[in-house]
């Protein structure tokens, strides 16, 4: 029998008011990591008395998130550029021209 907050495939019990995942529908995957890693994960879930979806979901939008603000960055530095363009354009034609 599994425990209340338990899913049958974690190993150690969360805190229902405190994942997200149990408010929001998930479905099963599988992946493969190396040992090393998969015990890392194992620790670290054990160590915050949390599931290893819920440490796995927490890692992959944390890298959502660096994703996003890497491409608004570059977004933005482009933008900054293409505004200096647009303002050297601007200034050019509004400086009076000195005929020869």
């Amino acid at each position: 029998m599994i425990a209340q907050g338990c899913l049958a495939a974690d190993t150690a019990c969360m805190d229902p008011g405190a994942a997200v995942m149990s408010r929001t529908p998930t479905r099963p995957v599988q992946v493969r990591l190396p040992e090393p890693v998969d015990d890392f994960l194992t620790e670290l879930a054990h160590e915050r008395g949390e599931s290893k979806t819920q440490i796995v979901q927490e890692a992959l939008e944390c890298l959502r998130r660096q994703l996003l603000e890497r491409r608004m960055e570059a977004g933005y530095r482009e933008l900054d550029g293409e505004q200096q363009q647009i303002a050297e354009a601007g200034l050019a034609a509004s400086l009076p021209t000195i005929p020869d």
